[in-house]
């Protein structure tokens, strides 16, 4: 009886490994990659006050790759620039269909600003 509850116990361990290597993913489900582009903005203000700098316009430039076996539809992928929360929306995405895709821009002062990528929502 004893041997028989260590081999149950022995194949439970040996199952249990292994269905935690074969659920590990090595690929992420929905890839995305991203850059901070900026431009400066040229501003026709007569009365531009001393002190004031120029201003900036940033988006964020990148890829999503849906690595997923079906697709998905209404991506949203939002990223914060300087602070200020934008994204992006890619409506139909294929299985190991990859598309580029432009946040919306943000107006900041920042010649170099900070930027996050804080995730993305879809439907099934």
């Amino acid at each position: 009886m004893i041997r028989f509850l260590s081999i149950v116990i022995l194949i439970g361990a040996i199952g249990g490994g292994v269905y935690y290597l074969f659920s590990m993913e090595v690929e992420e489900d929905i890839k995305v990659t991203g850059s901070l582009q900026i431009s400066k903005q040229i501003t026709q203000n007569v009365n531009v006050s001393e002190g004031s700098g120029p201003t900036y316009f940033a988006v964020v430039e990148g890829k999503i790759r849906n690595n997923l076996s079906k697709p998905i539809k209404n991506v949203f992928i939002k990223y914060s620039i300087a602070g200020q929360q934008t994204s992006a929306t890619v409506f139909d995405l294929g299985p190991g269909q990859e598309l580029n895709f432009n946040t919306r821009g943000v107006n900041t002062d920042a010649a170099h600003p900070s930027y996050e990528f804080e995730g993305i929502n879809y439907d099934n």
